[in-house]
């Protein structure tokens, strides 16, 4: 009552006073009144709050333009809030023309681009009249266009300014550059800035306590507080934490191992396009830790990490789709992902790709193209490519069949190390298949694979063993144990003798 009758005396201090309880009251619209009141008579503290009520449809409809009306009536009055409120709006593309009405704004009034010049200028103007949120901002804006700063290191002066004042933003943003620094204490200031912004509630500064407490920046390494803050962070829809905290779970590191809440919290972040999270539930969904895997489930997450841009999950979604995760596999999407895995940087793709061009499972049409990507292994210095390209060669996939040329192909990688290479070449020697029969060369490639436990290798040993029925017995013994079909079959028929 008091508030209402120092209200009525005309003061504006005393209404302004007035509106803000009847807010915390609970009555927002009474409180607009007043403020529209006051805002009309030019009072820029009014117009602020107007323009924030408009903002966020607090006590009246949410409209944009209105919003920006009092705004900038209050920052031509010098408001630092409404001017800091405008650098945010620019910052995010809300600038330019605009049409006051009763409804919402037009589209066309909403910039796509964010107005980086126009938002440093505003949020400059509140940071030199001492607004701490102001500086934070100017220092978030100048850190993303550093070419309009005034001055070199003008973020970095506004980020501790703001620090200094005890705004979370600019302690944290503070935080980030002494770190980016690396000064010899400065990991230790650091972290005390981060708690101060953590206390005030910041979820990424509980984050990147996390990541501190996990590495040992600023302290000691410390697992379990690390998974804390991830989880308070996460709690409060932080992505990368609910990722973190995912991790922490799924390997037990700093709480307890709980695969279901694992799952949970990354579901989440990959639901948010978390690359990381996406490709880890792919892997979680096809691990031994399912009981069955879940091919189709892993696939789904793998193909959304690989759209996002995950080289490594783009390389096992092929493997996926091959092994029928995803109903019949299609050849052309095999070749495909493993293209796109390649491109992206995933060198162990490369095998994949040159087995199934070799493979004689892709359509005629495709494969003029795929033996450019077997030249362009070699190229690079992947001599796989040069079986895969002798076995192209030798069977005719794609090519008219060519003895002499397949062996010279496979010479070449078994030279450099490839195994089914030295075997393929070493039949082709010990047969005369493509050139001149060389029985001691086809022995020394074969004994080298054999050395390496490659069956087949082993099998062609027990063959060329001739009369020596131990030596024979001792290595197809061996090639069937590693599965070797023939010699599976010898040794059934014709056990060891005791």
């Amino acid at each position: 009552m008091k508030a209402r009758l120092r209200a009525i005396s005309g003061r504006p201090e005393a209404r302004l006073r007035l509106a803000e309880q009847l807010d915390q009251g609970g009555a927002p619209i009474e409180a607009v009144r007043h403020l529209v009141a006051l805002a009309q008579h030019g009072i820029a503290e009014a117009q602020t709050r107007l323009g924030q009520c408009y903002l966020r449809g607090h006590g009246v409809p949410a409209n944009q333009a209105e919003a920006r009306h009092w705004l900038e009536q209050a920052a031509e009055s010098g408001d630092a809030t409404a001017q800091t409120e405008l650098a945010a709006l620019a910052l995010h593309g809300v600038s330019g023309p605009y049409r006051r009405g009763v409804f919402p704004a037009p589209e066309t009034e909403i910039r796509v681009e964010p107005d980086h010049r126009l938002a440093a200028e505003l949020a400059r103007r509140a940071a030199h009249a001492g607004s701490a949120e102001a500086q934070a901002l100017l220092a978030y804006i100048l850190s993303l266009a550093p070419s309009i700063a005034e001055a070199p290191g003008e973020a970095d002066a506004m980020y501790r300014e703001s620090a200094l004042a005890g705004w979370p933003l600019g302690q944290l943003g503070h935080a980030m550059a002494l770190l980016r620094d690396g000064a010899p204490d400065a990991a230790y200031e650091a972290r005390e800035l981060v708690a101060n912004a953590a206390d005030a509630g910041l979820p990424t500064a509980h984050f990147l306590l996390g990541a501190m407490a996990e590495s040992g920046v600023g302290g000691e390494r410390d697992q379990a507080l690390a998974a804390r803050h991830y989880r308070t962070a996460a709690e409060h829809g932080h992505i990368v934490a609910r990722t973190r905290l995912g991790l922490a779970l799924l390997s037990g590191r700093g709480t307890q191992r709980d695969l279901v809440e694992a799952e949970t919290w990354l579901r989440r972040a990959a639901q948010d396009d978390d690359i990381l999270a996406s490709a880890v539930l792919g892997d979680f969904h096809a691990s031994a830790d399912r009981d069955p895997a879940n091919l189709e489930e892993a696939a789904h997450w793998y193909r959304h990490a690989a759209e996002l841009g995950h080289p490594g999950a783009a390389h096992v979604l092929a493997r996926a789709i091959l092994a029928g995760a995803e109903g019949k596999p299609d050849p052309g999407e095999i070749v495909a992902w493993l293209e796109t895995a390649i491109e992206r940087g995933d060198t162990s793709a490369w095998p994949d790709l040159g087995g199934l061009i070799a493979s004689l499972s892709l359509p005629p049409d495709q494969l003029p193209l795929l033996h450019g990507w077997l030249q362009r292994m070699i190229r690079e210095a992947h001599p796989e490519a040069g079986f895969y390209v002798g076995v192209c060669v030798n069977c005719g996939i794609g090519t008219p069949p060519d003895a002499a040329l397949a062996r010279r192909y496979y010479l070449w990688a078994a030279g450099e190390g490839v195994i089914e290479a030295m075997v393929a070449a070493a039949e082709m020697l010990l047969n005369g298949r493509g050139g001149r029969a060389d029985p001691p060369v086809a022995r020394a490639l074969f004994e080298y694979a054999g050395k390496l436990d490659h069956p087949g290798a082993l099998y062609a040993l027990g063959v060329m063993a001739g009369p020596d029925r131990a030596s024979a017995m001792r290595h197809f013994e061996r090639a069937a144990e590693l599965g070797h079909a023939k010699a599976k079959q010898l040794m059934e028929s014709e056990p060891v003798a005791g």
